[in-house]
């Protein structure tokens, strides 16, 4: 007898209580490493390159933050200092209070390219998506492209469930961020919500043969492995980061939910059914739990 087909309706209340949703890492998210360096040549508190792996003690993060809040204070127009400062505001976790930074910035230079990535990056982490991809299509420059703003547009596109036109921006980010673990994951869950994930689960494997966050990216291979019908590999993925029977538990709400018969499933049917499910919505932080298409890592740390 023929499986039955996955039903959309089905699908997203299966995604919503299963292994662990789909989830999105915020556009432009550099997860391996910590923060940069914060002293330049001049001897100058900066934040440098934000992928830097050094991470600074807190003390040296504090001063820097101290220094160029008093800097912007002084000079409210000066971009440097308000990017500065903001981008220490974000790597001290004051995020809101940055956001406010930039968006005073921008009163002044409100044609800055790179003030309008931070600006959408960070208000995209901020659950703040309309504002974000009005302003990081002002920060996309074909003729200096930054992977970072790319995938943060993709993302954008993606938490509004619109995952086939999120495809592109998120290809477009890999090709200039190769084998980047987090711009991988992103593109395989757009790849799954439009329809095909057995794409998904090969760039999951990728991403998880990439390293970073592979506690959230091995979830998200579950789930996809899941939706193809193939429960008990699903079930042996979820387990290695939560107890044997919670990930039992989640492999049978999934069989259920979705209704298939997993003795007649073959191991890729299904995997043109996925196609245009609205956006998945999962149950808690993205570090570390489900967060479906919501995100709750700093962007671009």
């Amino acid at each position: 007898m023929a499986p039955a087909p996955v039903k959309h309706a089905n699908l997203r209340k299966a995604a919503a209580v299963s292994i662990a949703s789909l989830s999105l890492i915020a556009g432009g998210c550099a997860q391996m490493g910590g923060l940069p360096d914060l002293t330049a040549s001049n001897n100058t508190p900066v934040l440098a390159d934000e992928t830097s792996p050094n991470s600074p003690p807190q003390t040296e993060l504090a001063a820097a933050t101290e220094y160029w809040g008093k800097k912007f204070s002084q000079t409210p127009m000066d971009k440097e200092a308000g990017l500065a400062y903001a981008k220490n505001l974000k790597a001290m976790g004051h995020k809101k209070q940055a956001l406010a930074v930039l968006q005073q910035a921008a009163v002044y230079h409100g044609d800055s390219r790179e003030l309008a990535g931070e600006y959408g990056r960070l208000a995209l982490d901020l659950g703040q998506v309309k504002i974000a991809e009005k302003v990081l299509a002002q920060a996309d420059n074909p003729a200096k492209p930054d992977w970072r703003v790319i995938s943060a547009r993709g993302t954008a596109a993606a938490k509004q469930g619109r995952y086939k036109e999120a495809i592109p921006f998120f290809q477009r980010a890999l090709a200039l961020a190769p084998n980047h673990p987090s711009v991988l994951n992103n593109l395989a869950m757009a790849q799954a919500m439009g329809g095909d994930p057995v794409e998904a689960e090969k760039l999951l494997r990728q991403a998880m043969d990439a390293g970073g966050d592979t506690k959230r990216v091995r979830q998200n291979l579950a789930l996809v492995v899941g939706l193809q019908g193939r429960y008990d590999e699903s079930a042996k993925i979820s387990a290695q980061d939560q107890p044997i029977q919670a990930a039992a538990a989640d492999t049978a709400a999934l069989r259920k939910l979705v209704a298939l018969d997993p003795v007649a499933m073959p191991p890729n049917a299904g995997a043109t059914q996925v196609a245009n499910a609205p956006g998945l919505k999962g149950t808690n932080a993205d570090q570390g739990g489900a967060a479906g298409w919501d995100t709750q890592v700093a962007v671009a740390r």
